[in-house]
């Protein structure tokens, strides 16, 4: 007996996933750089924390380096270029500026424990 319609209702369809031959599969999307989102995260949190820079700043400045020179491997298949920029310069100049403050006290308690004798 034939079909009205026209269509064998026990067809067999392709499993699910399996594209015919000679389709082109979409090429993925560029993504986030885990790091670079890390880096500017912990710089950020040591800008909050204002001891934790001492610590901190370094340890998002070195992610940021470290997701910079991944993005630079793969550019066109990981974004966040801004983002490690953002954790490196933040990092390091939170950093240097406790390494400053540091200093000034250190340089201000010679000179006055000077002054007084």
């Amino acid at each position: 007996m034939s079909n009205p319609y026209g269509q064998d209702p026990y067809q067999q369809y392709p499993q699910y996933g399996a594209y015919p031959q000679g389709y082109p599969g979409m090429p993925m999307p560029p993504r986030n750089n885990g790091l670079a989102i890390a880096s500017m995260c912990v710089s950020l949190g040591a800008l909050i924390t204002c001891y934790g820079a001492l610590l901190i700043g370094p340890v998002g400045a070195i992610l940021g380096h470290v997701a910079l020179s991944q993005i630079k491997k793969a550019p066109q298949q990981q974004l966040g270029r801004g983002m490690a920029l953002t954790g490196v310069i933040v990092g390091w100049a939170l950093f240097g500026l406790w390494l400053l403050f540091i200093a000034l006290i250190a340089i201000g308690a010679v000179t006055s424990s000077f002054e007084t004798h």
